[in-house]
């Protein structure tokens, strides 16, 4: 059986008792493909209900939940699990219909489709759930689990399945393109929603997962397709690419929120694999300018990933890495470096700290050096960030 990280053990025990609950609501649990959420679901049942998997090459008929709600009827737990539940057609009205006429089922569904799955809840499930979030993996779990030291996790992220070819780059590689990436582009995003040009889809994400932790305008972008869209075409395939937990464009901070909205992205790729898989020549080892810009996405990922409002700053020559607001309204400005630490280089920081003194400045130095006068953040701490509360109703 695939590792459990010490995340999807808490995943586990509170199936488990969500499951052991007189008349619990539908439990749905929410996140990346290939990050354990079904080994989790199996191990929470542990033979103890019935469970079905919508993950098939084309969407299946509503009809099967009809004769997957009789099937944990006719059982002996009267439990139902269904895997990656977005696939199937109509199925938030057809789960309301089966859940309103008979709540005897216990039903714990899981996706990998923010978009359609909180969209289904929202619209025809409300007050008939409770949502579970799930990551990618962060670098304690990888460190605890799989060994990984800290120089590895950020080259090559943490895809649990990937980790046992490691040692052969390439056929690590064609596992994360093959078995993570082309699920989650030709299953979740071009099956799913309507979407006219596939493969600027693709072009798109090709792109986005080659600048990570770099700005890029929509026009910019235009320019290096093959596959010609308009600037809100890419800008909604860079949201689903979102919504499918792949890359995020990372907005400016200028304290309005509408003037947020209309600045030129970061892009930020939710976990280094995806970037390390499509490099060129994949076997090459990384640059160490390459590997910096590893390192800062990597850190903006877990912000974004942790729940963390996340930006970046720039005015003229002045940038600061990252703008974060936390759950307990931490406000930190964030300099991200690999390398040597002066002054010189932390100038965008001092001057972002001037004109927004509620903000603290912080170095994260993958070699430990400090400055006096701005705090350090330890990266082994920041890469192991994740959600503080992950049931959400």
């Amino acid at each position: 059986m695939p590792e459990i990280n010490r995340e999807n053990r808490r995943l586990v025990d509170l199936l488990r008792s969500r499951i052991a609950e007189e008349s619990p609501l539908i439990q749905v649990v929410l996140g990346p493909r290939q990050v354990g959420k079904t080994t989790a679901l199996q191990t929470a049942l542990a033979g103890n209900g019935v469970y079905h998997t919508a993950d098939y090459p084309t969407p299946l008929s509503h009809d099967v939940l009809l004769e997957w709600w009789h099937e944990a009827q006719q059982s002996e737990f009267k439990v139902l699990a269904v895997d990656e539940v977005q696939k199937i057609i109509d199925w938030s009205e057809t789960v309301k219909y089966l859940w309103d006429q008979s709540k005897d089922i216990k039903l714990i569904l899981t996706g990998s489709s923010s978009l359609l799955v909180e969209k289904g809840l929202k619209e025809t499930l409300a007050g008939r759930f409770e949502l579970i979030r799930v990551e990618h993996w962060n670098f304690r779990e990888a460190s605890e689990i799989f060994n990984l030291n800290l120089r590895k996790f950020i080259e090559f992220g943490c895809y649990p399945g990937s980790i046992r070819f490691l040692e052969d780059t390439m056929r690590w590689a064609t596992f994360v393109r093959d078995s993570i990436v082309e699920p989650a582009i030709g299953r979740d995003l071009l099956q799913l929603y309507p979407i006219d040009n596939p493969a600027l889809m693709r072009q798109i994400f090709g792109t986005a997962v080659s600048l990570p932790a770099q700005l890029i305008s929509s026009n910019k972008l235009q320019g290096t397709f093959q596959e010609k869209g308009t600037a809100p075409t890419i800008s909604h395939y860079f949201s689903l690419l979102a919504e499918a937990f792949l890359v995020t464009g990372v907005q400016k901070y200028s304290g309005s929120q509408f003037r947020s909205r209309k600045s030129i992205p970061k892009i930020i790729v939710h976990d280094n694999a995806l970037c390390r898989a499509f490099e060129r020549p994949v076997q090459q080892a990384l640059s160490a300018e390459r590997f910096g810009r590893y390192f800062e996405n990597a850190i903006g990922a877990r912000f974004i990933e942790a729940g963390w409002e996340t930006y970046y700053w720039k005015h003229r020559d002045h940038e600061v890495d990252f703008v974060v607001i936390g759950p307990d309204q931490q406000k930190w400005a964030i300099e991200v470096k690999s390398g040597p630490v002066s002054r010189d280089n932390l100038s965008g920081l001092i001057e972002f700290c001037k004109l927004y003194p509620e903000f603290e400045p912080q170095l994260l130095s993958l070699e430990g050096q400090k400055l006096q006068g701005i705090k350090s953040l330890d990266p082994v701490e920041i890469l192991s960030l994740c959600r503080s509360s992950r049931a959400i109703q």
